[in-house]
């Protein structure tokens, strides 16, 4: 059987080293005097060969990871390299050695499986903005914090940019690949490794600066706000600086696609495609209150889809704010006429001095892995060039409901 044929079943090399490269962004793969280089896409093997898995099935496995056609292109490429270097071997005439390999999750979704992990090193931008902050803030002989290191690619960057001491806090299974990542970069001695959440561990000592990657689709949803809060006040000097240091959170009035609202709502249609499939009568869904629902999406699937300029909501100080609660009550001027259908909320971070990083549809990049949450109007509004509109924007206030309403502000007001 020829060793490239798609049903040979391969699997890593036993004493395979992984090393992420922030200068170059690359994935380095060695065994040996055997390396071999790899583009981004190269990320998306990391756990794809933990166990025996054929040319054919990593194939279809890339094409679900992988974003396009030049990146599947570019996986499949690196596993025809790595084959070739030896680092894949036939798992059939390999005998695996008695130490364990780096294992990382198959679960999907979970922050210690790979898929999520994946796709943030697959974004390059931002990556490559969190190392460019890291590199302007933490200078030679700085103690430093990573809360939440996941593969540890920031704490490695912190010790490559100086850090006598890295803690890189990490409560998942991640934790073990980012050990194997720290060892593989000559840098166990420099960065430990704190199992747990970051609000339940300790650390030795107090640190200069903390980095964190906290911040998700919604900038509050991972708790960014009290994982700094606690840790300005349990790990840090008084003069510590952060990566990210500041943060805008911004609504912006769009027009959706009715297509793409429907995906989330009980229509008629979808209430009887469901009758007549299971036999149950869904009727009473169709008087579900559509008002305060939200759901996510790429950024690039809303570019053009705006209908005003970006409202600040929210100006977050991570050096000072103690809460996530955000209660705005914004009005602006329609630029143009058109229909106003819901309301997109994103953010802008301030990670260094003059290192920003924007997730306005416009800015950016195909491989963005953060999602915009777009609120829906109950209804939808036509707005009017020039006339005057209210936007109020709720986030953990008591009393009041998470949501986003627009209303028209009475011309004597304006």
């Amino acid at each position: 059987m020829s060793r490239y044929s798609k049903n040979v079943r391969l699997q890593w090399v036993g004493d395979l080293s992984v090393r992420l490269s922030s200068s170059s962004n690359t994935v380095q793969f060695s065994a040996d005097n055997r390396t071999v280089r790899t583009d981004p896409s190269g990320a998306a093997l990391l756990d794809l060969f933990q166990k025996p898995t054929t040319i054919a099935e990593s194939a279809d496995e890339l094409a679900r990871r992988l974003a396009g056609r030049q990146a599947w292109l570019a996986g499949m490429a690196s596993i025809l390299n790595l084959r070739r270097a030896g680092l894949l071997v036939d798992a059939d005439a390999f005998s695996p050695p008695s130490a364990p390999r780096p294992q990382i999750s198959n679960r999907p979704g979970g922050w210690d499986g790979g898929q999520v992990h994946i796709s943030m090193l697959n974004d390059r931008r931002r990556t490559a903005s969190f190392l460019a902050a890291i590199r302007r803030v933490v200078r030679p002989g700085d103690v430093v914090v990573d809360v939440g290191t996941g593969t540890g690619v920031l704490a490695i960057a912190a010790a490559q940019a100086g850090a006598a001491r890295v803690y890189a806090v990490e409560a998942t299974g991640i934790g073990k690949l980012a050990e194997a990542n720290f060892r593989a970069n000559g840098l166990r001695d420099r960065i430990t490794l704190v199992p747990g959440w970051s609000m339940h561990v300790t650390l030795p000592e107090r640190a200069d600066v903390l980095v964190t990657e906290t911040i998700g689709n919604d900038f509050f949803g991972e708790q960014v706000v009290n994982i700094t809060a606690d840790a300005r006040t349990r790990f840090l000097k008084p003069d510590a600086r952060m990566v990210p240091r500041r943060a805008n959170v911004f609504a912006l009035p769009v027009s959706v696609p009715d297509r793409m609202i429907r995906r989330y709502l009980f229509t008629p249609k979808v209430l009887e495609a469901w009758r007549s499939w299971y036999g149950i009568d869904f009727g009473a869904l169709a008087w579900s209150d559509p008002s305060s629902f939200s759901f996510f999406v790429n950024p690039k699937r809303l570019r053009g889809c705006a209908l005003a300029a970006p409202i600040l909501v929210a100006a977050v100080d991570l050096d000072t704010t103690v809460s996530s609660t955000v209660a705005a009550d914004r009005v602006f001027a329609a630029p143009s006429s058109g229909r106003l259908n819901g309301v997109s909320i994103y953010f802008e971070l301030e990670l260094a001095p003059g290192v920003r990083l924007s997730t306005h549809p416009d800015q950016v990049e195909q491989t963005c892995s953060w999602a915009h949450r777009v609120w829906v109007l109950p209804e939808p509004l036509v707005l009017e060039a020039g006339a005057h509109y209210r936007l109020t924007c709720h986030h953990e206030v008591v009393g009041e409901p998470d949501g986003v309403l627009v209303t028209p502000v009475p011309p004597h007001c304006g």
